[in-house]
């Protein structure tokens, strides 16, 4: 099994279009006692073994007990654990985070971006610290980014999408004591509020709750079939190697605005 979880809703780059809705987001870090407890029920249940775990955000290094969160991630699972960051705080981060993150055997995995960091700055720390790094290249020297649009309507075939997508039961999603196949019904929240409007909605069928299943394989059961979610993606319409930029917060980053047959006032931005 593998999983993602966001630490952080909030960013400090703001990306068009993001995923997680991380440029609409209000500022939150994940609380830590919180945190332990999910990490030790689902430690429980695949009796710590796990592929790869991912800390996410938003900017997870905008978290302010960070190096808390690292022990706490290797204290309950043996498999990889990996902090995915934009890099622009690295060269800033106190020495408690680069230790933690050498002590606990946490990857840091850079994202690449059209932004400038440091690159040698980061590997010397790195180095130093004994800190596994690992920064994804350019393909080709271009920065790529893709966007997925959004039908409001919810108009699209779940079981296709589920068979298309590249994300489903890769990108495992944990957001407050329940699993998604990925973030989406569990980050909807942020879209919907941003806009005043209950566009995407999340049914109590699109997450488990990893308190209310006896097993793992429990689990892997409900992860393994399309959710009701799925009917808002439009996996065919996948746009990759899109033109990065920072996000002006317009509803037309994220979804079909042919959706919304022409109300303009549904796409504006309050």
């Amino acid at each position: 099994m593998r999983f993602e979880t966001d630490i952080t809703d909030h960013c400090n780059l703001n990306c068009a279009g993001c995923n997680h809705f991380s440029p609409l987001a209000e500022e939150r870090c994940v609380d830590v006692d919180a945190f332990e407890k999910d990490f030790a029920r689902l430690s429980e249940l695949t009796k710590r073994k796990t592929e790869n775990i991912d800390l996410m955000g938003g900017e997870p290094l905008l978290h302010p007990r960070l190096p808390e969160l690292l022990v706490i991630a290797r204290k309950y699972f043996d498999g990889t654990i990996n902090i995915v960051t934009n890099g622009l705080l690295l060269t800033r981060m106190p020495d408690s985070f680069w230790k933690s993150c050498g002590d606990n055997n946490i990857t840091v995995k850079v994202t690449s971006y059209p932004v400038r960091i440091d690159r040698h700055a980061i590997r010397q720390l790195a180095k130093k610290h004994k800190v596994r790094l690992k920064i994804r290249r350019q393909i080709n020297n271009v920065h790529t980014w893709c966007r997925l649009p959004k039908d409001i309507q919810g108009r699209q075939d779940i079981n296709e999408n589920f068979k298309l997508c590249v994300v489903s039961n890769f990108c495992i999603f944990l957001r407050d004591g329940k699993l998604a196949t990925c973030c989406l019904p569990l980050i909807a929240d942020r879209f919907n509020k941003y806009f005043h409007q209950n566009m995407l909605r999340t049914a109590k069928n699109d997450y488990v709750d990893i308190y209310g299943v006896k097993n793992i394989g429990e689990i892997l059961d409900f992860l393994c079939k399309p959710i009701p979610f799925c009917r808002y993606c439009k996996i065919k319409d996948w746009e990759v190697g899109v033109e990065w930029g920072v996000s002006k917060k317009h509803i037309a980053e994220w979804i079909d605005t042919e959706s919304t047959h022409g109300d303009n006032e549904s796409t504006r931005v309050c």
